[in-house]
């Protein structure tokens, strides 16, 4: 804890060391596109952490997982052929199976809510944004723990394009292309389109096949701008995504190395549109709306029991598929103050928000008690309104009050194919309270208070399960309670004038109140279980996170992101009578760092070195399986010619395994069904070499 004084002091002075009367040529130009005004990340409360273009040719990132290493106190995990879950501060979802769960951090696409999908192509990246901690005035129930929102390319007033191609190992392709250009002065578009294949990282001994956990990922992005007056903006948004990766990643001898004889899929289709309007002629507001639709097919199953038929004379040979289907209807309308509009001398946003949601799940699976396949059909619809406002009450001196409010109702009709009819509804409430002083228009210190929530639900699989002599216990699991989570902060972020340092530092605690944590139970180590989302007492997380900037040299610049975390979970005895009371929590490592230099060796040629390391975390709430700590080096070398970027890179140079999913229980005939931590592993060692052309 020594440390955390002396960089709370290096931020401050940092901050303080800006001239006031000589900022305002020189203010940050990064705009925080989720904020309702739109403001320089300098000038925004809270933990926010942003990448653009260049921050994702550092480290040749070509999606999301690749990308996660960099932010400080994030984490995600796997169980699927792609990182689905984050995790923010120790908070967040590790999978999802028969129930349908509210996620504790959202991901958001051009303003499309993607949350529990994940996100396939970046190519397009215009900027994402990491807000850490509870976001519920700004983002809801989807933002307990923190939000992403990335903002791909949009229209521009003079054609641009680009065309890029990326070869590496594995049998890695990536194709993309993207164009923009307007029309006339009213009428501009963006298209962008992304193919990514690969074999995959694993051997299937069984089959003799490399390509069983494949990826296969098609993106489509498309973007129409219409400005019929200067005081109206119509944008239209489109989406599309098909993805048929395999899903083939654990192994009985827990290695790269699988026996399966039926290999998984991993598949998602999904389609989305929105329409967003912005009209300023009103004298007291400006006007931001959208409406969006989205439509999404998932097919995702594996090889349950990881091994062929004959392996051994007590095998079982099992499957287990999800067939999912999402449909959401989305409507936000938020007034947003003009200088004219102001209440006394408070800036003030208010906005209503509108949601229909339908999640239907056929699971197809093996009955252990009736000995045969059996399917589980079950039907989730949820509707949510929300009321939300923020007041920015300005003082004296440089000195303000940001206050925001969010009041959410949901509605829940839940059926299943058990004969199961459920009706669920809460009324909940986020806030955040923060006292700012704006040092000058770089650098601020802040105090925050927040509240955030996610919604409870059903415990589908609990329900069906229960009717077993052996599974009775879950009759006191039918349905699991909203969680609630307060956050404590204080921040301080500052650049110096010439940009050749920004400095930006957060020290937190958050109480999670009625938190919610995934069990399982296992009767006698078999094959038999059942799992369920089980309300733990209260935990606590607490810690601090900072990224920096320092321009050492006019060619060699130095990024330096790094956190230390503390959690604990409250009173939690499971259903197996395992006291976890106290432990630390899931997907919580103790301190992550990430370390990257730009080396601008000539006007052409740039060497990039990335550097991220993780302490170990538990993988779960309900036992007691950890990671290993890793380091993870990554190198780029590019050379710019004309409209010509040619790089060679590589990502994992160490080849270290680096767990991303892992899971404590016997599933291995060959040994007697002894217990082990199997776990899947990221991407091993990376390399490849891109070629970008841009016009």
């Amino acid at each position: 804890m020594r440390f955390i004084p002396s960089l709370l002091t290096l931020a401050v002075c940092s901050s303080f060391s800006i001239q006031a009367n000589e900022a305002e040529a020189f203010i940050e130009r990064i705009r925080v596109q989720g904020d309702f005004r739109q403001q320089s990340v300098q000038q925004v409360a809270g933990s926010i952490a942003i990448v653009g273009e260049q921050d994702v040719k550092r480290t040749s990132a070509q999606h999301l997982d690749d990308l996660l290493s960099q932010f400080a106190n994030v984490n995600f995990s796997a169980g699927a052929s792609r990182g689905r879950y984050i995790q923010m501060r120790g908070i967040g979802e590790r999978s999802e199976f028969v129930d349908t769960i509210n996620p504790s951090v959202g991901i958001l696409i051009d303003g499309i809510d993607y949350s529990g999908l994940g996100i396939s192509g970046i190519s397009d990246l215009a900027q994402l944004e990491v807000f850490r901690g509870p976001e519920a005035s700004r983002f809801g129930a989807n933002a307990l723990a923190g939000m992403l929102n990335l903002t791909s390319k949009g229209p521009t007033a003079t054609p641009e394009g680009k065309l890029s191609a990326t070869l590496a190992n594995y049998d890695s392709r990536q194709l993309a292309a993207q164009f923009s250009n307007s029309i006339n002065q009213q009428l501009g578009y963006s298209l962008s389109l992304e193919q990514q294949n690969s074999d995959g990282f694993i051997d299937n001994a069984f089959l003799n096949r490399d390509d069983t956990n494949n990826i296969d990922e098609f993106t489509g992005r498309f973007k129409l701008r219409y400005q019929p007056m200067d005081t109206l903006a119509l944008q239209l948004v489109t989406h599309f995504v098909d993805q048929d990766n395999g899903y083939d990643a654990f192994s009985l001898d827990r290695n790269r190395t699988t026996l399966s004889d039926q290999p998984g899929q991993d598949q998602i289709r999904s389609k989305a549109i929105a329409l967003q309007a912005d009209y300023s002629a009103l004298r007291f507001a400006t006007l931001q709306a959208q409406l969006s639709w989205l439509t999404a097919d998932s097919d995702y199953g594996f090889d349950e029991d990881w091994s062929y038929v004959g392996i051994h004379p007590d095998e079982y040979s099992t499957t287990d598929r999800y067939l999912r289907t999402r449909d959401q209807l989305t409507l936000d309308y938020r007034f947003i103050s003009t200088p004219e509009g102001k209440l006394g001398n408070s800036d003030w946003v208010f906005g209503l928000y509108a949601a229909n949601k339908s999640f239907d799940l056929t699971r197809q699976f093996w009955n252990w008690d009736l000995w045969q396949a059996d399917s589980f059909v079950s039907s989730l619809s949820r509707s949510n309104a929300a009321l939300y406002g923020e007041l920015t009450t300005p003082f004296s001196a440089g000195w303000s009050l940001v206050s925001g409010l969010r009041l959410e109702r949901y509605d829940d009709d839940y059926s299943d194919s058990s004969g199961n009819a459920i009706k669920n509804h809460d009324t909940m409430w986020g806030a955040k309270l923060s006292l700012n002083y704006q040092v000058n228009p770089q650098a601020l210190v802040y105090l925050l208070a927040s509240r955030g929530y996610k919604a409870g639900g059903v415990n589908g699989d609990a329900l069906a399960k229960a009717a077993d002599d052996n599974l009775s216990e879950l009759n006191s699991k039918a349905s699991f309670k909203p969680e609630t989570l307060y956050n404590a902060e204080f921040g301080v972020k500052g650049s110096a004038l010439d940009q050749s340092i920004t400095a930006r530092v957060a020290a937190f605690y958050m109480w999670r109140d009625d938190m919610q944590v995934k069990g399982w139970l296992n009767p006698d180590s078999g094959p038999q279980f059942a799992g369920f989302i089980d309300n733990a007492g209260s935990g606590r997380n607490y810690g601090i996170e900072m990224e920096n900037r320092l321009q050492l040299h006019p060619q060699l610049a130095l990024f330096l992101s790094a956190s230390w975390l503390k959690t604990k979970l409250g009173n939690y005895i499971t259903l197996d009578e395992e006291n976890f009371s106290g432990r630390e929590q899931a997907q919580a490592p103790r301190f992550s760092y990430s370390v990257a230099t730009d080396w601008y060796i000539t006007e052409a040629l740039t060497f990039n070195l990335s550097l991220q390391g993780k302490d170990a975390f538990f993988y779960s709430d309900g036992h007691n399986a950890r990671s290993s700590r890793y380091e993870l080096l990554g190198a780029r070398l590019s050379y710019q010619l004309a409209n010509w970027e040619l790089a060679l890179w590589t990502r994992n140079a160490l080849d270290q395994d680096i767990g991303v999913r892992g899971f404590y229980f016997g599933n291995d005939p060959r040994d007697g069904y002894q217990s082990h931590v199997y776990e899947q592993f990221a991407e091993p060692r990376r390399f490849g070499a891109s070629a970008s052309y841009q016009f």
